[in-house]
């Protein structure tokens, strides 16, 4: 009796293990792709496989694997590269560029771009810097590589005077003249803020990895708090806030950079002086930016 409780407990723990090891399959179709589920010896062996049309599974293609016990996974695969299959590739979206900051030195022209000798600028001393808060911009062809962008920003403009030189009004008219008889200027400028709103037709590119852009357009600005004012004497003194001067004014305006460095360049296309009530003058920058 004993022999047989023996040999009958021995063939039902033999049954147990048989079905233990047996491996136990499922098979399910979740959005085009086949899951594969594989439980045996007390583990859980998920495999996931991308399929064709007719829902057959190539084992170069597969996914992702991962082996669980006890409600941990234990190893995990991702297959990122395979060979022979062709990859989505991300579409191009279009980046607006304009400068974040930028500063340049300033130069006055003439309506022709050319260097006005009309006022004794200290070219190395007459800058600009300025910074646009809001830009935006849409993109205008299929690939997105061309658009129109915009901005606004505010700018801080300097133009230093030579020779003792400054800018007075005169009988209702702006002069660059000497200083008074007895009166040495340690320094003279011309000094005003503007705020800027561009409009650029904008064409950009990957190159490497990120992007270089190259840009067109024009530019309005308002200027304002204009003030001549020269330092002698120790103290700096105002020779005059009324100088006959446009509050409007428009500039064409070029940029190009790459990642977050870049130029721009701009050109009046109007005058700063009211017409013959102040010298041929045309304000021009070029200078270095920095792009966010």
């Amino acid at each position: 009796m004993k022999r047989i409780l023996f040999l009958l407990s021995l063939m039902l723990s033999m049954t147990a293990m048989a079905q233990e090891s047996i491996p136990q399959d499922t098979t399910v179709y979740i959005n085009g792709r086949k899951i594969n589920i594989n439980e045996q010896n007390g583990k859980i062996k998920v495999k996931m496989f991308n399929t064709n049309a007719l829902k057959d599974s190539v084992e170069d293609v597969q996914v992702f694997e991962g082996v669980y016990l006890d409600g941990r996974s234990i190893e995990r695969t991702t297959i990122v590269s395979l060979p022979f299959v062709k990859r989505k590739k991300d579409n191009y979206r279009f980046d607006p560029h304009y400068a974040g900051i930028y500063f340049g030195f300033n130069k006055s022209a003439d309506k022709t771009f050319r260097y006005s000798s009309s006022l004794p600028q200290i070219n190395s001393k007459s800058w600009e810097w300025g910074i646009n808060l809001f830009y935006g911009g849409i993109a205008i062809s299929p690939d997105n590589h061309w658009g129109v962008t915009s901005a606004l920003g505010v700018a801080r403009i300097v133009y230093k005077f030579d020779n003792n030189y400054g800018l007075e009004k005169v009988d209702g008219i702006t002069v660059c003249k000497p200083a008074k008889s007895g009166i040495e200027y340690q320094s003279s400028w011309l000094r005003y803020w503007a705020f800027r709103l561009p409009i650029s037709l904008e064409w950009q590119t990957r190159l490497g990895s990120d992007r270089a852009f190259i840009a067109t357009g024009v530019e309005a600005e308002w200027r304002t708090g204009i003030v001549s004012r020269a330092k002698y004497d120790g103290d700096k003194h105002t020779l005059s806030n009324k100088l006959n001067t446009n509050p409007l004014g428009l500039n064409m305006l070029i940029q190009a950079g790459y990642r977050k460095i870049g130029f721009n360049a701009r050109f009046a296309l109007t005058s700063f002086f009211e017409k013959n009530k102040g010298p041929e003058m045309y304000p021009s920058s070029i200078g270095l930016a920095w792009y966010w």
